[in-house]
Protein backbone atom coordinates (compact mmCIF):
# COMPACT_ATOMS: atom_id res chain seq x y z
CA UNK A 1 0.00 0.00 0.00
CA UNK A 2 1.13 3.51 -0.71
CA UNK A 3 2.42 5.27 2.38
CA UNK A 4 2.54 9.02 2.93
CA UNK A 5 2.68 11.52 5.75
CA UNK A 6 -0.61 12.93 7.01
CA UNK A 7 -0.11 16.62 6.24
CA UNK A 8 -3.71 17.77 5.88
CA UNK A 9 -5.35 20.06 8.42
CA UNK A 10 -8.72 18.41 7.85
CA UNK A 11 -10.87 16.56 10.39
CA UNK A 12 -9.59 12.98 10.21
CA UNK A 13 -5.93 13.87 9.66
CA UNK A 14 -6.07 16.00 12.80
CA UNK A 15 -7.81 13.20 14.74
CA UNK A 16 -5.10 10.71 13.76
CA UNK A 17 -2.37 13.22 14.66
CA UNK A 18 -3.99 13.64 18.09
CA UNK A 19 -3.76 9.85 18.48
CA UNK A 20 -0.04 9.99 17.68
CA UNK A 21 -0.44 8.65 14.14
CA UNK A 22 1.38 10.56 11.39
CA UNK A 23 1.44 8.32 8.31
CA UNK A 24 -1.18 6.53 6.24
CA UNK A 25 0.40 3.13 6.93
CA UNK A 26 0.28 3.81 10.68
CA UNK A 27 -3.39 4.78 10.32
CA UNK A 28 -4.17 1.58 8.40
CA UNK A 29 -2.39 -0.59 10.97
CA UNK A 30 -4.14 1.22 13.84
CA UNK A 31 -7.60 0.78 12.29
CA UNK A 32 -6.94 -2.91 11.56
CA UNK A 33 -6.16 -3.52 15.25
CA UNK A 34 -9.46 -2.00 16.40
CA UNK A 35 -12.18 -4.55 17.19
CA UNK A 36 -14.93 -5.34 14.72
CA UNK A 37 -18.27 -3.81 15.67
CA UNK A 38 -21.06 -1.68 14.34
CA UNK A 39 -20.93 1.99 15.23
CA UNK A 40 -23.79 3.98 16.74
CA UNK A 41 -24.28 5.88 13.46
CA UNK A 42 -23.22 4.14 10.24
CA UNK A 43 -23.00 7.49 8.42
CA UNK A 44 -20.41 8.92 10.84
CA UNK A 45 -17.25 6.89 10.22
CA UNK A 46 -15.33 9.20 12.55
CA UNK A 47 -16.93 7.07 15.27
CA UNK A 48 -14.36 4.39 14.43
CA UNK A 49 -11.87 6.53 16.35
CA UNK A 50 -14.10 7.75 19.19
CA UNK A 51 -15.83 4.38 19.77
CA UNK A 52 -12.67 2.35 19.14
CA UNK A 53 -14.34 -0.13 16.78
CA UNK A 54 -15.79 -0.39 13.30
CA UNK A 55 -17.01 -2.54 10.46
CA UNK A 56 -15.41 -3.10 7.08
CA UNK A 57 -17.50 -0.19 5.81
CA UNK A 58 -16.76 2.36 8.51
CA UNK A 59 -13.06 1.50 8.84
CA UNK A 60 -12.37 1.67 5.09
CA UNK A 61 -14.54 4.77 4.55
CA UNK A 62 -12.48 6.48 7.24
CA UNK A 63 -9.20 5.44 5.59
CA UNK A 64 -10.42 6.40 2.10
CA UNK A 65 -11.44 9.82 3.41
CA UNK A 66 -8.07 10.17 5.10
CA UNK A 67 -6.39 9.42 1.75
CA UNK A 68 -8.59 12.03 0.04
CA UNK A 69 -7.81 14.61 2.72
CA UNK A 70 -4.13 14.07 1.93
CA UNK A 71 -4.53 14.31 -1.87
CA UNK A 72 -4.40 10.59 -2.68
CA UNK A 73 -7.58 9.83 -4.67
CA UNK A 74 -5.82 6.88 -6.31
CA UNK A 75 -6.56 4.89 -3.15
CA UNK A 76 -10.01 3.55 -3.99
CA UNK A 77 -12.80 2.46 -1.66
CA UNK A 78 -14.34 -0.73 -3.05
CA UNK A 79 -17.61 -2.50 -2.32
CA UNK A 80 -17.09 -6.10 -3.35
CA UNK A 81 -19.71 -8.83 -3.39
CA UNK A 82 -18.39 -12.28 -2.51
CA UNK A 83 -20.00 -15.63 -1.80
CA UNK A 84 -19.83 -16.01 1.99
CA UNK A 85 -19.77 -19.60 3.23
CA UNK A 86 -18.17 -21.91 5.76
CA UNK A 87 -15.21 -21.99 3.39
CA UNK A 88 -14.66 -18.22 3.61
CA UNK A 89 -15.51 -18.02 7.33
CA UNK A 90 -14.96 -21.12 9.47
CA UNK A 91 -17.31 -19.71 12.16
CA UNK A 92 -20.12 -20.30 9.64
CA UNK A 93 -19.33 -23.95 8.90
CA UNK A 94 -22.52 -25.14 10.65
CA UNK A 95 -24.65 -22.12 9.71
CA UNK A 96 -25.36 -23.41 6.19
CA UNK A 97 -26.29 -26.93 7.33
CA UNK A 98 -29.90 -27.63 6.34
CA UNK A 99 -30.24 -24.38 4.37
CA UNK A 100 -31.54 -24.45 0.79
CA UNK A 101 -28.49 -22.42 -0.31
CA UNK A 102 -24.74 -23.12 0.04
CA UNK A 103 -23.63 -19.50 0.52
CA UNK A 104 -24.89 -15.92 0.81
CA UNK A 105 -23.64 -13.07 -1.35
CA UNK A 106 -22.11 -10.62 1.10
CA UNK A 107 -20.85 -7.10 0.51
CA UNK A 108 -17.41 -6.30 1.88
CA UNK A 109 -15.57 -2.99 1.77
CA UNK A 110 -11.81 -2.68 1.32
CA UNK A 111 -9.26 -0.44 -0.35
CA UNK A 112 -7.66 -0.91 -3.75
CA UNK A 113 -4.45 0.70 -4.97
CA UNK A 114 -2.96 0.02 -8.40
CA UNK A 115 -5.23 -3.01 -8.80
CA UNK A 116 -4.21 -4.62 -5.50
CA UNK A 117 -6.74 -5.10 -2.69
CA UNK A 118 -6.06 -4.16 0.94
CA UNK A 119 -8.30 -5.10 3.88
CA UNK A 120 -7.99 -3.33 7.23
CA UNK A 121 -11.14 -4.75 8.82
CA UNK A 122 -8.88 -6.66 11.20
CA UNK A 123 -5.42 -8.22 11.24
CA UNK A 124 -6.47 -11.68 9.98
CA UNK A 125 -5.96 -10.95 6.27
CA UNK A 126 -9.44 -12.34 5.62
CA UNK A 127 -9.38 -10.89 2.11
CA UNK A 128 -7.12 -13.77 1.08
CA UNK A 129 -9.95 -16.21 1.87
CA UNK A 130 -12.69 -14.24 0.14
CA UNK A 131 -10.78 -12.95 -2.92
CA UNK A 132 -11.42 -16.12 -4.99
CA UNK A 133 -15.14 -15.80 -4.15
CA UNK A 134 -15.55 -12.14 -5.25
CA UNK A 135 -18.20 -11.93 -7.96
CA UNK A 136 -18.54 -8.15 -8.31
CA UNK A 137 -16.58 -5.03 -7.39
CA UNK A 138 -17.57 -1.38 -7.52
CA UNK A 139 -15.69 1.75 -6.53
CA UNK A 140 -17.74 3.85 -4.15
CA UNK A 141 -17.30 7.16 -2.36
CA UNK A 142 -16.88 7.11 1.42
CA UNK A 143 -20.30 8.73 1.91
CA UNK A 144 -21.86 5.78 0.07
CA UNK A 145 -20.98 3.13 2.66
CA UNK A 146 -24.31 3.46 4.42
CA UNK A 147 -27.30 3.65 2.09
CA UNK A 148 -25.65 2.99 -1.29
CA UNK A 149 -23.73 -0.08 -0.13
CA UNK A 150 -26.91 -1.59 1.30
CA UNK A 151 -28.82 -0.77 -1.89
CA UNK A 152 -26.28 -2.45 -4.21
CA UNK A 153 -26.04 -5.41 -1.84
CA UNK A 154 -29.81 -5.92 -1.76
CA UNK A 155 -30.02 -5.45 -5.53
CA UNK A 156 -27.43 -8.18 -6.02
CA UNK A 157 -29.22 -10.46 -3.52
CA UNK A 158 -32.54 -9.98 -5.34
CA UNK A 159 -30.92 -10.96 -8.64
CA UNK A 160 -29.27 -13.96 -6.97
CA UNK A 161 -32.64 -15.11 -5.62
CA UNK A 162 -34.25 -14.62 -9.03
CA UNK A 163 -31.49 -16.72 -10.66
CA UNK A 164 -31.98 -19.40 -7.99
CA UNK A 165 -35.76 -19.91 -7.62
CA UNK A 166 -35.16 -23.27 -5.92
CA UNK A 167 -34.07 -21.44 -2.77
CA UNK A 168 -37.72 -20.33 -2.34
CA UNK A 169 -36.79 -17.29 -0.28
CA UNK A 170 -37.69 -13.64 -0.28
CA UNK A 171 -35.19 -10.82 -0.02
CA UNK A 172 -36.36 -10.25 3.55
CA UNK A 173 -35.74 -13.93 4.39
CA UNK A 174 -32.19 -13.96 3.04
CA UNK A 175 -31.40 -10.58 4.64
CA UNK A 176 -32.55 -11.97 8.01
CA UNK A 177 -30.35 -15.05 7.55
CA UNK A 178 -27.45 -12.79 6.53
CA UNK A 179 -27.87 -10.73 9.70
CA UNK A 180 -27.78 -13.95 11.71
CA UNK A 181 -24.55 -14.99 9.97
CA UNK A 182 -22.98 -11.56 10.63
CA UNK A 183 -23.95 -11.84 14.30
CA UNK A 184 -22.15 -15.21 14.48
CA UNK A 185 -19.06 -13.64 12.92
CA UNK A 186 -19.15 -10.78 15.42
CA UNK A 187 -18.83 -13.11 18.43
Amino acid sequence: MLDFQLTSNEQYSIAFHEAGIHSFKEACDFVARLPYGRNANREDFGLVLSEGKGTCSSKHALLATLALENAHPEIELIAGIFLMSGETHSKLSHFFTGKSYPNIPECHCYLRFEGERFDYTDTSNGLERIAPKIVREQRIDPNQVSDWKIMIHKHYLQGWLTRNPGFQMTLEDIWKDREEAIALLSK
